[in-house]
């Protein structure tokens, strides 16, 4: 029960999805996103607001996977392949909020259907590849679809937001890497697990073990996610998302115990210490244990990307200690007068 409780909290759900979509994982994002709509109260104080927001977000993360097709959607194209470009296409359409980006997506998937029904023009210019006028028409056809990210410019926008040194490792895994990364933040699991299994044969690598268990997690193979995370910080201790990796895990599976002493690590080492402390700070609530919670949370106030949070947390358990001025004056602080 208490598992249940600490799952389906609607602000959790909207945290986790917040960090997914800072990391450009904008498909778990947006499922995280739709699962906290589905359970926030209907007519209840205070969840107008956030039910705002949460829609909001969907619509970003539809936005952001729709460019992403529309990129794999060139890419398909220029190798030839326009079944596949119709495929990412179509999906583009399907995802867009932003009506420019739907428009474009509708645009290209009609022109990849006129190519289709007009197969005699790819014949004819074959047979005249050397011909000037024909080569400056089709740079002008490239050019005009191609008004969107790289696939390397759009790896680098999925990595930057990695903590620490990961994003120049990231970027160092080489070509096949990026290129099942970006598959992967595209929904298309298989393809890139696909890849990086092949990889995982041929060298270890914490990294690669971090997102095939990633992988696992999300298709519910969760004896072989954790199995992976284990192995990846055996490899690199020092890799933060493994150890935040294998403590959701624990969360996610109701082994708070055992989350307990991996979050306290993660805060005495330095691997994403404000995280590690708001959630120890959850766990330790959850498991009734508001005292030392409140501390965690008070302690969560030092660090800025964390204090919001933090305060969000600690004002409720303030209030129910009886310290009304202690809360009023954190909010005040860190949430600008509004409880």
């Amino acid at each position: 029960m208490v598992f249940k409780l600490f799952r389906k909290d609607p602000a959790q759900l909207k945290e986790r999805g917040d960090r997914h979509f800072s990391q450009g994982r904008y498909a778990e994002a947006r499922h995280e996103y739709e699962d906290a709509l589905k359970i926030l109260p209907e007519n209840s104080d205070g969840t107008n607001e956030l039910r705002s927001y949460l829609q909001g977000q969907l619509v970003a993360a539809g936005n952001e996977l729709a460019a992403i097709n529309l990129d794999e959607a060139e890419f398909a194209r220029l190798r030839g392949d326009t079944a596949k470009a119709q495929e990412h296409a179509q999906l583009a359409m399907e995802q867009a909020e932003d009506a420019a980006i739907r428009e474009n997506a509708r645009i290209f998937h009609d022109s990849l259907a006129d190519h289709e029904s007009h197969p005699q023009s790819k014949s004819s210019s074959h047979n005249c590849s050397g011909c000037g006028t024909h080569g400056q028409s089709e740079e002008v056809s490239i050019g005009s679809t191609n008004d969107y990210l790289s696939l390397n410019e759009r790896f680098e926008l999925l990595i930057q937001p990695l903590p620490g040194n990961l994003p120049e490792r990231y970027r160092n895994m080489g070509e096949e890497f990026a290129f099942a990364y970006t598959a992967i933040h595209e929904e298309r699991l298989e393809e890139g697990l696909r890849i990086l299994t092949k990889l995982s044969e041929s060298k270890s690598s914490d990294i690669v073990d971090y997102e095939i268990a990633i992988i696992h997690f999300h298709q519910g193979r969760l004896k072989e996610c954790e199995s992976l995370l284990r192995h990846a910080l055996a490899i690199n201790e020092a890799n933060p998302l493994c150890h935040l990796g294998l403590v959701q895990l624990m969360l996610e599976t109701g082994r708070f115990a055992e989350s307990i002493p991996l979050l306290e690590r993660m805060i005495s080492d330095s691997h994403l210490p404000d995280q590690a402390t708001i959630m120890l700070g959850e766990v330790l609530q959850v498991t009734g244990n508001d005292d030392a919670a409140l501390l965690k949370f008070l302690e969560g106030l030092n660090y800025p990307s964390a204090a919001r949070a933090a305060a969000e947390r600690a004002i409720p358990l303030l209030k129910k200690q009886g310290r009304t001025a202690d809360a009023a004056a954190l909010s005040k602080q860190y949430l600008k007068g509004c409880c």
